[in-house]
């Protein structure tokens, strides 16, 4: 009886282990040499704790709003914004309610994230500020990364956290990370690549219940011989026992409770919080590292980053964010379920105030990264009413975990040229002393448009059961061919998408030729009549002239034709070269001849 309620007690105890959710938020911090240029960037992974539609939101400078301190009587008093944001918000949470932005970006050129790290040491009341509350309080206000941190740390010294954090501050000289609760904080300034989620490390200390049932520290861990029957624990109650040894491997389960698991020698698994390890064993005795199976993830996602140390960029972060379980050892996939989104900000060490660009997706595993300049002035309305993200939740049901991103990588690839076309442009109207926001901005725009279509017409393509050609070439030009050798191939109603696809990217390389004054008369004229025909409905003679206009080179023939003129230039050539063969050996005969006779 005494053993059993001794059970019940323990069971109660556990029970906010194995109830707390499996998805959390993951932040990634690249800065210095780690990246693949002058430039910082955070990744922020959101599994939002307000769940609903992912939405894009701008918040501009001087803009006023209410809000309660976090004391017993919760008075109101009026906030200004100073720095203009864009922040990622659930949809209803962006002005005129009040912003609750788990992702921001400032023109201060300073990027804020957070990952709820679950405590006691927090403020009870109604009017205890929540972990967007306290980004808000730094991003509309902080002018550099110091600055930020100070002000996170008065929301602490307020007392104020309803809910214990890990707080991400990157910007374009410094980047932080804070674990924070309502009494107490740590600071640690980031030289290189940090990835954390929803755990505390160096405030593991004050995590009672952390320390009581599962380790020590974050970082504690043991490597050590265990036989049958053997608990091995790394300082709390929890820990994991042998229930045999086998030649091949080891049988384990999570104890006091847990189901029987098999680990290979040489192979490793997840076993309640720990991550097991099956080192060797000599059939009797096996040889096994414990530890917390975060501390296995963070070094999973370090060892795929340290590889392209000095060379990271927004595309391997992209690439990052779409790792599931099964990529990362089983433990807790970058992409987990639905209503997620991420963004990565990347901000330049010079002109951070127009040229740090976001890109998000409304879902990284069933949309298209989209890019958004601090600077610019409108976003495309479907990242803002939630209609992008209940198009990337459809095209998650129809294709699943993984199932897009290879559609999503090739046009990411192209965007990513396009933006830093578009950011050499505008560094170069910044030396002339021109504020480049509103070619950013059209740039942009363009930019999001050809991400929503490309996904409508994709799934319109998989609900007609049809098999999805591809699409997108390498650049714009090959992809404009593309198009044309799909036009006899779609329905009228796919055609008008790729139609609309087509004269977006016109659009977007005629602001490029007008900004920089490469536009002539004739490019102008094809831009006008490509455009013309495909609001005709004459959609071949549409991509054939944007491809013109595209190229500089106007033939006609594109797409289907394009092997037989490629293989007429090839006989071309070849006839070319024979011929100068020729030459050379009948001038090097007749020489000879010369010589001879001489």
């Amino acid at each position: 009886m005494k053993r059993g309620l001794q059970a019940i007690l323990l069971c109660s105890l556990l029970f906010p282990f194995f109830s707390m959710p499996s998805i959390a938020c993951k932040d990634v911090i690249v800065v210095g040499d780690a990246t693949a240029g002058d430039f910082n960037i955070l990744m922020k992974v959101r599994d939002p704790s307000r769940p609903g539609p992912q939405v894009l939101c701008i918040v501009e400078s001087g803009y006023r709003y209410r809000y309660h301190l976090p004391g017993i009587k919760g008075i109101e008093r009026e906030y200004i914004v100073k720095h203009r944001f864009i922040g990622v918000v659930t949809k209803g949470d962006a002005p005129p309610n009040i912003v609750k932005a788990g992702i921001a970006l400032s023109d201060a050129g300073i990027a804020y994230g957070d990952a709820d790290s679950p405590s006691f040491w927090i403020n009870p009341l109604r009017t205890s500020w929540d972990d967007f509350d306290w980004i808000r309080y730094a991003c509309q206000s902080a002018s550099s990364e110091e600055e930020a941190i100070d002000l996170l740390k008065e929301v602490v010294n307020m007392h104020a956290p309803g809910v214990s954090e890990n707080l991400f501050v990157v910007g374009p000289r410094k980047a932080y990370v804070m674990e924070g609760d309502a009494v107490r904080y740590s600071v640690k300034e980031i030289k290189d690549v940090l990835v954390m989620s929803n755990y505390p490390k160096d405030l593991w200390k004050y995590r009672l219940l952390k320390r009581l049932f599962i380790s020590k520290s974050f970082d504690f861990e043991k490597v050590c011989s265990a036989g049958k029957g053997s608990v091995i624990r790394l300082g709390g109650i929890l820990g994991v026992k042998v229930l045999g040894v086998g030649k091949n491997g080891v049988y384990v389960k999570l104890w006091p409770m847990g189901k029987k698991i098999f680990i290979k020698i040489g192979e490793g698994k997840v076993v309640g919080p720990f991550w097991i390890d099956a080192l060797g064993t000599d059939g009797r005795l096996v040889n096994l590292r414990i530890c917390y199976k975060y501390k296995v993830w963070e070094e999973e996602i370090l060892n795929r980053l340290k590889e392209r140390y000095g060379k990271i960029d927004v595309k391997d972060l992209m690439n990052l964010s779409r790792l599931h379980a099964d990529d990362i050892k089983g433990i807790r996939g970058m992409c987990e379920r639905f209503n997620k989104a991420t963004a990565i900000c990347k901000i330049p060490y010079k002109h951070f105030e127009y040229l740090s660009c976001m890109w998000f997706a409304p879902d990284q595993c069933s949309s298209i990264y989209i890019p958004v300049h601090v600077c610019c002035k409108e976003i495309f309305d479907p990242y803002e009413n939630g209609d992008a993200a209940r198009l990337a939740r459809e095209i998650l049901d129809l294709f699943g975990h993984g199932g897009f991103s290879s559609y999503a990588n090739k046009v990411e690839s192209i965007f990513i040229e396009e933006v830093e076309r578009a950011e050499e442009i505008a560094r170069s109207l910044i030396k002339k002393g021109k504020d480049p926001s509103e070619f950013l901005t059209n740039i942009d725009l363009e930019l999001q448009k050809q991400a929503y279509l490309t996904e409508l017409l994709v799934l319109s393509l998989k609900k007609e059961g049809k098999v999805i050609p591809v699409i997108w070439g390498k650049d714009y030009t090959s992809s404009v061919s593309r198009f044309f050798a799909l036009s006899d191939d779609l329905n009228r109603k796919n055609l008008e998408l790729l139609g609309e696809i087509t004269k977006s990217i016109a659009r977007l390389r005629f602001e490029e030729m007008k900004v920089t004054g490469n536009l002539s008369d004739c490019k102008v004229k094809l831009f006008e009549n490509g455009i013309e025909e495909i609001d005709k409905g004459d959609f071949e003679q549409g991509f054939l002239k944007i491809h013109a206009f595209l190229s500089g080179e106007y033939t006609g023939k594109i797409g289907r034709n394009q092997s037989k003129a490629d293989l007429v230039i090839f006989i071309l050539v070849f006839l070319f070269f024979l011929l100068v063969i020729s030459i050379v050996i009948l001038t090097l005969i007749r020489n000879k001849i010369c010589l001879f006779s001489k």
